[in-house]
């Protein structure tokens, strides 16, 4: 099976492939924060689901179920217009981690989405 390559409504290049396994390898890997890439956290973010940007290229890449999706926006209009269409249709954002004080009081942390 090959890549295949379309544009969307914003004028994005998405090349779509597919990779068996989970998302991990991404993390740790090609989509890693050492190589420049964020983690666009989601609720639906589990080992077959992640989303990740990359804002110096303006580059997006999920991962959902073994299909990849890599869309490269060519100005910075387009990577904010693709970025606003991911936060509306993927809600607020979850919390990174929540803690419990000793005083019982849940305390909720969020990482900052990407916005261009």
């Amino acid at each position: 099976m090959g890549e295949e390559i379309r544009v969307n409504e914003f004028g994005n290049e998405i090349t779509d492939g597919f990779y068996p396994g989970d998302r991990y390898r991404y993390d740790f890997g090609p989509c890693s924060s050492e190589k420049g890439w964020t983690q666009y956290d989601t609720n639906q973010d589990a080992h077959y689901f992640g989303i990740w940007v990359h804002i110096e290229k303006r580059w997006i890449f999920s991962y959902v179920e073994g299909d990849t999706y890599l869309t490269k926006c060519p100005t910075r209009e387009s990577f904010k217009a693709e970025l606003k269409h991911m936060a509306e249709y993927y809600g607020e954002a979850p919390p990174a981690f929540k803690v419990i004080t000793r005083e019982g009081e849940l305390i909720e942390y969020y990482d900052e989405r990407p916005t261009g």
